[in-house]
């Protein structure tokens, strides 16, 4: 029997590489969306959750920072797109592990759907197919991984010729194994549970934890780890003044992912 499947959308963080913009980055306008006939402008935390429910999520959690209550102000119950949502506050900044984890309550007998608030991606369907190979595979953890042309400042997945099986993740490094990186991520309880443990686990004198830690421990502890490459696909960062412009040039130029 096929779990309940829940969005999580970590959209805490502070936007320190866009300062001095000070609104929320999720709420720039990327692109748009067509209401009866009209072009609307789309916000990028649009994308991401249009994305889960092409893929069959009909529920959503958003982890927010007490700075950031104009996202709820904005996406309210979610139903302009076709969504339930709810909202967990982290008050404090601990990093994305720490967010993530705020939703245990609610998604912890479910498959996890998870995708950031300031990434645009494509194919449109990607979590419809990203779901479909955690199940054939009935992994713990799938990643997505989408070609990059700037690995060092994301986190490249290493994946075993012949085989869709996760080596490696790296967090921005300075001699990347591949040039990708891991974009969106299908888990399952065995791996919520996991990351409840790290969290718990971990003391503020070790330093902020970073997801591909964990993502690092489900390896080691021998929990299935699969990735989906899609070599079709496009991956954009939103958290800088130069993503921000080069997705709204590709939207532009190619009118895409209007939707």
């Amino acid at each position: 029997m096929t779990s309940r499947r829940f969005g999580v959308v970590p959209a805490a963080g502070t936007g320190s590489r866009l300062r001095p913009y000070r609104a929320p980055k999720e709420l720039i306008q990327v692109g748009y969306r067509t209401v009866d006939g009209h072009p609307l402008p789309k916000a990028a935390v649009e994308h991401v959750l249009d994305a889960m429910g092409r893929g069959g999520v009909d529920s959503a959690v958003l982890v927010l920072s007490p700075e950031k209550t104009e996202l709820l102000r904005y996406l309210g119950s979610g139903r302009h797109l076709g969504l339930d949502l709810a909202y967990v506050c982290q008050e404090e900044p601990r990093g994305l592990p720490h967010a993530l984890d705020l939703a245990y309550p609610i998604v912890a007998d479910g498959t996890v759907c998870m995708g950031m608030a300031d990434t645009i991606f494509t194919p449109d369907d990607c979590y419809a197919r990203l779901l479909a190979f955690h199940d054939r595979h009935r992994a713990d953890l799938s990643l997505g991984v989408f070609p990059t042309e700037n690995p060092r400042a994301l986190a490249p997945v290493l994946i075993e010729p012949g085989t869709d099986r996760v080596l490696a993740i790296v967090d921005k490094p300075e001699h990347p194994p591949a040039p990708n990186t891991w974009g969106i991520a299908v888990w399952s309880p065995a791996f919520t549970r996991l990351l409840h443990d790290v969290v718990a686990a971990s003391r503020p004198d070790q330093g902020e934890l970073v997801l591909t830690d964990v993502f690092v421990a489900a390896v080691a502890a021998g929990l299935t780890v699969r990735a989906l490459p899609f070599a079709d696909g496009e991956f954009f960062d939103i958290g800088t003044p130069e993503g921000v412009l080069r997705v709204r040039e590709r939207l532009e130029t190619e009118g895409a992912w209007r939707s």
